[in-house]
């Protein structure tokens, strides 16, 4: 029940007056009965740790030890307890109402009046006079049967459960005796009922029975501590049949002692035995006799393979979670999935109909792909601290679970993991410190319909503008970044269609080499002698080149050509037609040079003498060990 329902239905039921803030603390809701005046509930709306405490009066003690009970933590008083706001919204309710009533009759002033025996009027005359007069109890002969602090009692205690079959005792199994007998009246009462189930179920893990008669039981939350010896051996015979596959129809609180052994993994070989026999339980027996035992069985499976980390489950048994994370997963994780998956979840988030969009309705497939390029660019401004996921779609939200929540179950038990992942986004987690179990997921926003809708509208209008499509749309409101976003998606998808539709040029790389011997043979028929001799040459260099790298010639990061022009110079040649011919200007040619052997040299080497190159006398003896004497 969340808190706004239970505020609600505060108001309605109770009345306006009766809520109030103590002390003007906007965290806390104080339930008041309007004629006491006392407080019979407080409730904590912290949005991290949402707590409800009511007033039980008398009663604290024996409801606090009911599941989904515990002890008061908002105030410290042993009349008060902590309502689990996991339990159901009826038993919440129904909590609810009890305080209210303690609270109510706590100013009631007992009534004086004594009870009387009116006679009937056939009765005879002289019996007339024996009216009834009161009488004094003598609480001397009372047994209390769970004193605590009187070993005798307790015994008695035994004793008497020992004969509530109505049986001859002798004939109780010896197994069921040691049962009864260990029961721990020592244990703390917030966590007796669960441990000693949990003692009592291992002691009988292995019992049978073969008891004929049958005897009915109803209780809440029944442990075998609630039963008689008839009770007791009717369930044990009736357990025995179900291990054996037979399933007959019996009190469903027999059927829930069942269940609670399988939770606490009692009777199973392995955890993955005890998920067997309770899949096998809800398909025989649940399924037909109990549909509400049914639905808390659905429940209690998923907690079980959470609790017991039974990771080849998942998918099947968590279903609904998933299904139900998709439309958040797809849009928080897009290169993962199709273009198809990612716009259906943007879609069905919005109250929008795209289909009336021209593109839409003419390639849906293309539209789809735009979308999702759009909303690539949407997520991209996270970087700039623009978060539209976030902010107007879903968030992340960590929320308090108790898992096996209205069943009997032992939670001292240690947990198979710490964490365990229902998919990219649902995360179960157990906080060792605290105790508790916690459930990471995302929740959807208010009004994230209206919002998105106004974002496919922008697309909508975008894409009618920039394609000439339909009708021009009016403006809606959204923020600047995210119209550009939708821009940038849309221009991003104009660039990729026209990549598309660019011919494809087909190279066959087998007709390559015949390529190149026809071109040099139409080059060469085309080139004057004087063209072939400089060719010639340079082909010469260039081999000359190449067998001074394969000496490990050091070039001294100078390119071809200014390896070429050093070695003219060094021969008295001029380079300037070279250099024009390889479409280079000589001046700055000779600065690379220069500039390049600055480190070695430690000056420039080449130098112009009437605006033609040469290389200085004082550096040509280096010069031609570098460059014309082989290795250096």
């Amino acid at each position: 029940m969340n808190i706004d329902e239970l505020l609600s239905y505060a108001i309605r039921h109770f009345g306006k007056n009766s809520i109030s803030e103590p002390n003007d603390n906007s965290n806390l809701v104080a339930f008041s009965s309007p004629i006491t005046k006392n407080w019979f509930a407080l409730l904590d709306l912290d949005p991290k740790n949402k707590k409800l405490n009511i007033n039980c009066g008398d009663f604290a003690t024996t409801i606090r030890d009911l599941p989904g009970f515990s002890a008061a933590s908002l105030i410290r008083d042993n009349k008060w307890v902590e309502v689990s706001l996991l339990l159901s919204e009826q038993k919440i309710k129904q909590s609810l109402e009890y305080a209210f009533k303690v609270v109510l009759m706590s100013n009631k002033v007992p009534n004086p009046e004594k009870l009387i025996y009116i006679p009937d009027a056939n009765t005879d005359k002289a019996n007339q006079q024996d009216v009834y007069h009161e009488q004094k109890i003598n609480f001397n002969n009372w047994k209390k049967a769970n004193n605590d602090n009187n070993p005798k009692q307790k015994a008695d205690s035994n004793e008497a459960k020992t004969d509530l079959n109505f049986e001859n005792t002798a004939s109780v199994p010896e197994q069921i005796q040691k049962m009864i007998k260990s029961y721990r009246y020592d244990l703390a009462g917030l966590v007796r009922k669960e441990q000693n189930f949990y003692l009592q179920g291992k002691l009988m893990a292995t019992y049978e029975d073969n008891y004929q008669k049958k005897q009915s039981f109803l209780r809440y939350y029944p442990t075998y501590h609630d039963l008689t010896v008839g009770q007791a051996r009717t369930y044990f015979a009736w357990r025995t049949k179900v291990r054996n596959n037979i399933y007959e129809k019996v009190s469903n609180s027999y059927a829930y002692i069942y269940l609670y052994e399988l939770l606490n993994g009692i009777g199973v070989e392995n955890v993955q035995d005890g998920l067997d026999k309770l899949i096998n339980f809800n398909k025989n027996y649940a399924q037909s006799f109990s549909k509400e035992m049914a639905a808390y069985l659905d429940r209690w499976i998923r907690d079980y393979i959470i609790f017991y980390n039974i990771n080849e489950k998942r998918n099947e048994f968590f279903q609904k979670e998933q299904e139900k994370d998709k439309k958040y997963e797809h849009l928080l994780y897009p290169n993962q999935f199709s273009d198809h998956e990612v716009a259906e979840s943007l879609i069905n988030l919005s109250n929008y109909k795209i289909e009336n969009c021209p593109l839409y309705k003419k390639n849906p497939e293309k539209f789809e792909h735009l979308l999702v390029l759009v909303w690539q660019q949407i997520l991209d401004l996270r970087q700039d601290g623009f978060d539209f996921l976030t902010n107007y779609i879903t968030y992340k939200n960590q929320m308090t679970v108790q898992l096996f929540s209205a069943a009997v179950f032992n939670h001292k038990l240690i947990p198979k993991t710490v964490n365990f992942e229902i998919d990219q986004i649902r995360k179960y987690f157990y906080d060792k410190e605290k105790a508790s179990w916690y459930c990471e997921s995302y929740w959807g926003l208010a009004g994230q319909k209206s919002i998105v809708g106004n974002l496919l509208h922008e697309v909508d209008r975008e894409v009618r503008k920039n394609f000439n499509l339909g009708r021009n749309l009016k403006p809606r409101k959204i923020e600047k970044h995210y119209l550009q976003a939708i821009k940038d998606g849309i221009k991003k998808y104009k660039i990729e269609e026209y990549k598309l539709k660019q011919p494809k040029i087909e190279i066959n790389l087998a007709h390559l080499s015949t390529i190149r011997e026809d071109a040099a043979g139409t080059r060469d028929s085309l080139l004057t002698e004087e063209e072939l001799r400089a060719e010639k040459e340079e082909k010469q260099l260039e081999e000359i080149a190449e067998k001074d790298r394969d000496e490990d010639f050091e070039d001294y990061g100078l390119s071809q050509e200014e390896l070429h022009t050093i070695k003219m110079l060094l021969k008295g040649e001029n380079p300037a037609q070279y250099l024009k011919e390889k479409h280079l200007m000589t001046a700055v040619v000779i600065d690379n040079i220069n500039e390049r052997l600055f480190d070695e040299i430690g000056d420039n080497v080449i130098e112009f003498v009437n605006d033609v190159p040469a290389i200085i006398e004082d550096y040509q003896e280096d010069i031609e060990d570098m460059f014309l004497k082989g290795k250096n």
